[in-house]
């Protein structure tokens, strides 16, 4: 892990790792809170690393003190599921495994999973690059380019959970990772990966005209892995959604969907698609993209929450009260005050009897 100023979200990540993990490399950038503390409290090996605008060079110094085998990383607002807890061990066997994909949730926001290279061989030749949005992933390739028996795994189930930025904290990390990707991308323009990053930050901040060149830059760029491909048109749909440019932006996630990427990843686009079939007033359209929705994701309470929406609007009321109670079940595991604001407003309509 590398940290700073993680005192209150800390407690909750090593929690999830204990017992699991052999030993535990922290290296802290700065803290001005109980960070260290907490960390060397739990039996973490802690160092101090000063911070120099660049995410893969402080974790490729957590990387130089590790001995075990196998590596494990993880942010402080993220925490390990009981599912890979109980699979490590047999992944850690799998001798011709360079790598393994693991699936992020990322509660809250859409997409509502990732996919994210977080457990690896420690290797002398594996290390992260890019100062922000950092991965392995570029030296893994050359690795397997070189010595071709390399596999890289994937752990289907999700893995980790990560509960993202709020408020004032993620504005003010998104001012420095618009920063230093900038620099970054001055000196490496044809890096696709981090123009479809910058892209996301702009759209969130509706610039709109900056949003537009970093897609044209990324999709300019040759030699794009199909999730790049995908994230760009994905992008690129949310751009011309947020200008309610309704048909282009289905055009645009059609073109993400084609790429050949998990399934799983394509869930933010059939979201958006639908969205966009409902303001075009292709009702019959968007229902059926909200059922494909839930065959592919059963446990997606957003596409159960939306079609209900969507089905009251229309008039089928028990319908649509039947979705909204499956999103309500599915809300109570993995957002409890979603799902108590759904059913009050359920109650206030007189569609729901109060429990």
């Amino acid at each position: 892990m590398i940290v700073r100023d993680e005192a209150e979200r800390l407690p909750a990540c090593l929690a999830s790792v204990d017992g699991v993990v052999d030993e535990a490399v922290i290296v802290d950038t700065g803290s001005q809170d109980d960070t260290v503390a907490i960390a060397r409290e739990w039996g973490a090996q802690v160092y101090s690393c000063p911070w120099q605008e660049d995410f893969a060079a402080a974790r490729n110094v957590a990387l130089s003190y590790l001995q075990s085998d196998w590596v494990l990383v993880l942010d402080a607002d993220e925490t390990l599921t009981p599912a890979l807890r109980q699979a490590l061990t047999a992944i850690c066997q799998q001798s011709h495994w360079l790598a393994v994909t693991l699936v992020r949730q990322e509660v809250g926001v859409l997409p509502p999973y990732s996919y994210v290279s977080r457990l690896f061989r420690r290797h002398p030749q594996i290390y992260f690059q890019r100062p922000y949005h950092e991965t392995i992933d570029d030296s893994v390739l050359a690795l397997q380019q070189r010595e071709t028996h390399w596999q890289i795994g994937q752990f289907n189930d999700v893995a980790i959970v990560h509960y993202g930025y709020l408020g004032q904290q993620r504005q003010q990390k998104q001012e420095r990772a618009k920063r230093i990707m900038r620099q970054y991308l001055h000196q490496h323009p044809n890096d696709a990966y981090l123009w479809s990053k910058l892209a996301g930050i702009y759209l969130a901040e509706q610039e709109f005209a900056q949003a537009t060149a970093a897609i044209t830059q990324g999709l300019a760029a040759g030699d794009r892995p199909a999730s790049v491909t995908y994230e760009l048109y994905y992008q690129q749909g949310n751009l011309h959604s947020a200008q309610q440019q309704w048909s282009e932006a289905i055009a645009a996630y059609e073109a993400a969907l084609s790429t050949p990427t998990p399934p799983l990843s394509h869930l933010a686009a059939y979201l958006r698609i639908a969205e966009a079939q409902t303001q075009l007033k292709r009702w019959q359209e968007a229902l059926a993209t909200y059922d494909r929705l839930q065959t592919l994701e059963p446990t997606l309470a957003l596409a159960y929450q939306n079609q209900g929406v969507l089905l009251l609007r229309l008039g089928y009321v028990q319908a649509a009260l039947t979705k909204l109670q499956t999103a309500i079940q599915l809300l109570q595991q993995q957002n409890p005050p979603e799902a108590a604001r759904l059913r009050q407003e359920l109650q206030a309509m007189g569609l729901l009897t109060s429990p």
